[in-house]
């Protein structure tokens, strides 16, 4: 850090970072970080198995759902080396070299931020990822594509996109990794956050119209003859998937709408040419609190997420117990239909299904018999 900037010493800036660092909530947060943020990840990693298990998800569903996964496990792992990287710094690390690295030297602290940066920004887009692809899997529901063309197209937008804060911010001159961003690093997550904050609300708001549409095509088709028996399958496969991201939905969104409200209210902006006075010191103090809040409650959400999943959907239930061996615990019935292989695709499920409409279809047919005497 250039002298010239700086109108506090050396004593003072390490006073601050002993400050942050050693705050009672710094302390609890990192130890509740170390339990939850491993359960996350693995729990996170279990719902990605029993996605891939679980029949009646569409191809292109499971590609962006499994993307969601990884982004959180990503950002979970980020969360899990933070939490590991300041408590050695505050408990094993001597204390004449703690401010160093605190202060003086934060580019691990940096580098680690970026896994976590890395993770939330694909995490972010997947809500927008699913609503695009549920509006395309809802419009085209008599005949929906089974190959993962858009499911592919979408996932690989999303990791370029999760890409861009990385390759367009160079390393800040801040004080400490949480430290509030320099002007144009500030500038580009403001307008980053800013349009996912839209996106995501937009998305909302698209799932309820497909739930509209889709409950009105429900009765519709409820009042009509066998004839449309297909047509009642590819809508109950819709509506079944459609139903199963709205929790997803939700989690993603309140965690943009808490970036961007941290980002509006609470974090401070400088620049190049701003002087590290007392002043700075103490506005840094009071914003440590609310990126270490944000850290705590991520893996809080994804636990959550699982369980409100695994609630709401049997099928999930069941192959995530499968899946996690719990079903040593709480007993899954295994239909016929389970022993088949899980890496069948979706299009193969419905192919079935079809068969099976059709055979009973078939069967109410009256064939002409000869007379028996």
């Amino acid at each position: 850090m250039d002298k010239k900037y700086m109108n506090c010493t050396r004593c003072e800036l390490c006073g601050t970072a002993d400050v942050i660092y050693g705050s009672t909530f710094m302390e609890y947060s990192i130890l509740f970080r170390l339990l939850t943020a491993p359960l996350a990840t693995m729990g996170m990693g279990m719902l990605s198995a029993t996605i891939v298990k679980t029949k009646g998800i569409h191809i292109n569903t499971k590609v962006i759902l499994l993307v969601l996964c990884i982004s959180a496990i990503i950002c979970n792992t980020g969360i899990l080396v933070d939490c590991l990287y300041k408590f050695f710094i505050s408990n094993v690390m001597p204390n004449y070299m703690q401010c160093d690295f605190q202060v003086f030297n934060p580019q691990y602290g940096i580098v680690i931020r970026h896994i976590e940066i890395l993770g939330a920004m694909c995490l972010s887009t997947s809500s927008i990822a699913l609503a695009v692809e549920r509006t395309v899997a809802t419009i085209f529901y008599r005949n929906y594509s089974s190959k993962p063309t858009l499911g592919s197209i979408l996932a690989v937008i999303q990791i370029l996109v999760s890409f861009l804060p990385i390759w367009n911010v160079h390393t800040p001159k801040q004080m400490y990794p949480y430290s509030p961003p320099e002007l144009h690093a500030y500038k580009l997550y403001h307008s980053m956050n800013m349009w996912q904050t839209i996106l995501n609300v937009i998305a909302f708001f698209i799932f309820i119209i497909l739930w509209i549409i889709n409950y009105t095509r429900k009765k519709i088709i409820g009042n009509s003859h066998l004839q449309v028996v297909l047509d009642r399958y590819n809508l109950h496969e819709n509506m079944s998937t459609t139903h199963i991201m709205a929790p997803i939905i939700l989690v993603l969104c309140l965690m943009v709408f808490a970036s961007e409200l941290i980002l509006i209210l609470f974090t401070p902006v400088y620049n190049e040419d701003t002087v590290v006075t007392h002043q700075v010191l103490s506005e840094v103090i009071e914003y440590s609190f609310y990126p270490e809040l944000q850290l705590t409650l991520i893996p809080i959400m994804f636990i959550a997420l699982i369980l409100v999943l695994i609630t709401i959907s049997k099928k999930l239930r069941d192959n995530f117990l499968l899946v996690s061996n719990l079903s040593i615990c709480f007993p899954v019935k295994v239909h016929t239909t389970d022993s088949r292989s899980s890496s069948e695709s979706s299009s193969s499920e419905g192919s079935s299904e079809r068969i099976h409409w059709n055979r009973k279809i078939d069967g109410l047919s009256i064939t002409t018999q000869g007379p028996k005497f």
